[in-house]
């Protein structure tokens, strides 16, 4: 090779390895990365989520509510507790009697 070939080799060639060397310490943090996801974990239970509820009766107003994850499934579980209660007894009264 001449040295200008070679000068544009070994140019190309640096290049290359500084574009790859974010892709190899991408590779080892990742590697590192499941120690510190159990601290994550715990507090992703504890971090409160928020959802938007349309009230009835109008289309414009929004009430925001946030609540743990935890919250949020113990307000779901009473609500299906409340619905299956109300199903029985809407069955209970629909029944013959006599």
């Amino acid at each position: 090779m001449e040295n200008a070939e070679m000068k544009k080799f070994g140019l190309g060639l640096v290049a290359l390895l500084l574009a790859a060397q974010p892709f190899a310490t991408g590779i080892a943090a990742a590697q590192t990365a499941p120690a510190t996801d159990a601290p994550a974990a715990a507090n992703a239970a504890e971090r409160e989520i928020c959802k938007a509820e349309k009230p009835t009766g109008t289309r414009l107003a929004k009430k925001k509510t946030c609540r743990t994850k935890a919250e949020w499934d113990e307000f779901y579980r009473l609500q299906r507790a409340e619905t299956e209660q109300m199903q029985r007894n809407d069955m209970a009264n629909k029944t013959p009697k006599g």
